[in-house]
């Protein structure tokens, strides 16, 4: 082609089509990348808060019951389910858990020596979720975005220094309907059935402990319809308004290591 006389229309349309082809390859990759990235932080977001709060959590429940005066006025001493509030007794409510040690040594239950876990619907601090609350014993927000949180216990009822057993193995319990009555639980499907044993909670030796969380953020591109078991609750996102939010479960074993074990 002589120069002198330029570009042909083709010739420019054929380069215009040439880069739009380019630039449509660009877009696609990018936007898909931009999905990856946010599917990962969604997941990231949730594991990490996973993590701390789970952390933070097992380390308080190892020291239930630490008590180096041998007073006997420290331990586990309320596992009732309550209503988001944290104090109202509710069956159908989350799982709670309260608990003391002597942080000081003096022998005395003082304030502050009382710790208690147990979920907040305030949607302010999550919205559309729940709030993990840490209290000793006011409530304060420890962990947004956790939507659930399931607790069970195991115990030694003979005190022969091992976990109760039955035929499938060690017994893991809760009171679900705030009866006084341990109900084993099925830690697979999450039912439980009544045990007819009453609750000592001074023979708790371990905490099993399920935290579902989720993103911050929703993915639009995703709906969650699996079925989570934490524990004593079956979570269903897919029935809820967070099902565009991805979730991921959180379960751990917590030996109470000062109360007999």
């Amino acid at each position: 082609m002589d120069n002198k006389y330029g570009f042909t229309l083709i010739e420019v349309l054929i380069a215009m089509l040439v880069s739009l082809f380019i630039m449509g390859g660009a877009y696609t990759f990018f936007n898909s990348q931009q999905k990856q990235t946010t599917i990962q932080t969604n997941v990231s977001d949730a594991q990490q808060t996973l993590r701390a709060a789970m952390d933070f959590m097992s380390r308080d429940i190892r020291m239930a019951g630490y008590d180096p005066e041998s007073t006997g006025k420290f331990g586990i001493t309320d596992i009732q389910f309550r209503d988001y509030d944290g104090t109202t007794l509710d069956a159908n409510g989350s799982s709670y858990i309260s608990f003391a040690w002597d942080r000081d040594e003096d022998g005395t239950l003082d304030a502050g020596e009382t710790v208690n876990y147990s979920l907040f619907d305030n949607s302010v601090v999550a919205p559309n979720s729940n709030t993990l609350m840490y209290g000793t014993p006011a409530r304060q927000p420890l962990a947004g975005y956790i939507t659930d949180l399931g607790l069970a216990y195991a115990y030694d009822n003979d005190d022969d220094g091992e976990l109760d057993q039955n035929a499938g193995g060690i017994i893991w319990a809760v009171d679900d309907d705030n009866d006084g009555d341990w109900d084993s639980l099925n830690v697979t499907t999450g039912v439980t059935a009544e045990t007819g044993t009453a609750i000592d909670t001074r023979t708790i030796r371990a905490v099993r402990i399920w935290m579902l969380a989720r993103s911050q953020a929703p993915d639009p591109n995703y709906t969650d319809t699996k079925t989570y078991v934490v524990g004593p609750h079956i979570s269903s996102p897919a029935t809820r308004a967070d099902n565009r939010f991805r979730h991921r479960l959180l379960e751990r074993t917590v030996l109470c290591r000062n109360m007999g074990l």
